[in-house]
């Protein structure tokens, strides 16, 4: 029992947001140059945003097109709620923060995402 008092214990709020993170299933399902536009990529994932899990804020050096697949109830960065419904589609272009959204349901979503972006570019920069 004292042992897992020490290891709570050592749980700072700081760590939260990390644990938070690791409930967030991204997959790359394909990757291929833009046809005539090598130093562009087309990527196509699918994402899995478990219970409790929060996609941090970022940007990509490209836009990104999604689908919510299995949508469900989330808290927005301004901590307001918000419902991703199955079918809402969402577009952010090249080098908007998004993200910062926190699953509040009790199901995973799933959201498929396609990135056009450029190749020689780290493909996700965290903006917090």
């Amino acid at each position: 029992m004292t042992r897992f008092l020490t290891a709570l214990a050592a749980l700072s709020l700081s760590a939260l947001p990390a644990l938070a993170e690791e409930l967030v299933q991204r997959t790359e399902l394909q990757r291929k140059p833009v046809p005539g536009n090598p130093a562009m990529e087309v990527v196509l994932s699918k994402l899995v945003l478990l219970p409790g899990g929060r996609i941090p804020l970022h940007t990509h050096p490209g836009d990104e097109h999604a689908v919510v697949v299995d949508g469900g109830d989330v808290i927005l960065p301004n901590g307001k709620e918000a419902v991703f419904a199955d079918g809402t589609v969402l577009f952010f272009p090249a080098g908007s923060v998004h993200g910062g959204v926190t699953s509040r349901d009790a199901a995973p979503m799933v959201v498929y995402t396609t990135h056009v972006v450029e190749a020689d570019k780290p493909f996700t920069v965290l903006a917090e």
